[in-house]
């Protein structure tokens, strides 16, 4: 069987319009009301026309750089029809102001793309959405589906984790860059080769070393998930992986030193994070 281009091109112009919110919205009226579509449409459209939703404007949520897209619910199972997943909106960073601006420089324009892949579809995973790579190329980065399935091949090559929903049956075992970085760093790898790797600025690798030392220290004082997720601005899920990646090496003595020296980067920096949630728990204990 022939399968002609412009049945691939309509066909993955199909699966990328299921994805938007109108198309959620329509699903959910005819599927948990049974309309008919032609009904559906006259409710969304009356449903803008009233809350002004095309007029809204988002400056108060977005910061310029960052985009809302609709990817599908990482709790869907693989194999599921597209048509039948849930849906599920997140925000991601397209452009990262200067950083973007060093990595272009760095790495050039294909090094730029391969950092955005990296950093979009893990921010999507930590809000617990899983991004095609037909969302990467087409509605994200706007380049060839070619180009960012070659990329993707890139990182796996080098054990990079990269969480797409194509990608999905790894992601139990799979570790993403941020912790990928760290580990690195613990085991006393360069921070100029671990940048090239993951065509990051030395100053991510730093900041994400920097996390993961005060989520470290914070996790020894006690402190739940949810209370170092809101100290250090970060999703619980990245959280809990810093926590794992510490309790791996925490008992080693193999790596104590080098671990030492990581936490002592952020003794001083998280005493305010540690007097901040002691603060909360008066206050919250004297409330009740």
């Amino acid at each position: 069987m022939i399968v002609h281009y412009s049945y691939q091109k309509n066909k993955r112009q199909e699966r990328i319009s299921q994805k938007t919110l109108d198309t959620t919205f329509l699903s959910l009226i005819e599927n948990g009301a049974n309309c008919p579509p032609f009904i559906s449409r006259a409710i969304l459209d009356t449903a803008k026309k009233v809350y002004h939703f095309n007029d809204s404007n988002q400056s108060n949520i977005l910061k310029p750089g960052q985009m809302i897209v609709v990817g599908i619910d990482a709790l869907e199972p693989a194999g599921r029809a597209l048509s039948q997943c849930k849906k599920k909106e997140c925000m991601v960073t397209v452009y990262n102001d200067a950083e973007d601006d060093q990595i272009r420089a760095q790495y050039g324009t294909a090094g730029l793309r391969r950092n955005k892949i990296l950093r979009i579809t893990t921010q999507a995973w930590e809000q617990g959405v899983l991004l095609t790579q037909e969302d990467l190329a087409y509605k994200i980065l706007h380049c060839g589906l070619r180009t960012v399935a070659r990329d993707i091949k890139h990182f796996k090559e080098q054990n990079v984790f990269v969480p797409t929903r194509g990608q999905q049956k790894d992601i139990g075992p799979g570790t993403s860059h941020k912790i990928m970085a760290v580990e690195l760093m613990l085991k006393r790898k360069d921070e100029l080769q671990i940048a090239q790797l993951l065509y990051h600025s030395l100053n991510a690798i730093e900041r994400y070393t920097l996390s993961f030392a005060r989520i470290a220290i914070l996790n020894e004082k006690g402190f739940s998930i949810e209370e170092i997720a809101f100290v250090v601005q970060l999703s619980k899920r990245l959280v809990e992986e810093y926590i794992m990646l510490y309790k791996r090496y925490k008992d080693n003595p193999k790596y104590k030193e080098r671990l030492d020296e990581i936490l002592g980067k952020a003794k001083n920096f998280d005493n305010i994070g540690v007097r901040f949630l002691n603060d909360k728990k008066k206050s919250k204990g004297a409330l009740s």
